[in-house]
């Protein structure tokens, strides 16, 4: 009787092992596979000075292409990216819009106002 209650414990115990060390091996696939389910995400902002040229910065988290207006610029390893713009006079929308090696995508909309050679402009950024 002692014999058959010491295999029961036994028993439960590695079934118990086993059911926690496939709870970390999915838990850490989860973590390392994480970006494919979040996808591309695009963090910028407009810098601009005192003259008609405005500097768009930012992040692009898991971008394998990213083009401004249609007009690819280019990303670090990190996804960090730079790029300069002349500001018209009037109303104008800058979009950026990145691709992941899976192919999902993400777009960001900046409306801009810019009012001649005043210091005035507007940033309106918008996510889309």
């Amino acid at each position: 009787m002692k014999e058959i209650k010491n295999k029961n414990i036994k028993w439960w115990i590695g079934t118990i092992s086993c059911v926690m060390l496939f709870v970390f091996i999915g838990g850490f696939a989860f973590m390392k596979m994480n970006f494919i389910f979040k996808g591309v995400q695009i963090e910028a902002n407009i810098n601009r000075d005192n003259s008609s040229i405005a500097e768009i910065k930012g992040n692009a988290k898991n971008a394998t292409h990213i083009s401004l207006n249609g007009r690819e610029i280019f990303i670090d390893k990190e996804g960090s990216f730079t790029e300069p713009i002349a500001l018209l006079p009037g109303f104008s929308v800058m979009t950026l819009e990145a691709q992941d090696k899976f192919g999902n995508r993400a777009e960001k909309k900046f409306e801009v106002v810019y009012k001649g050679e005043s210091p005035t402009v507007a940033l309106l950024g918008k996510t889309y």
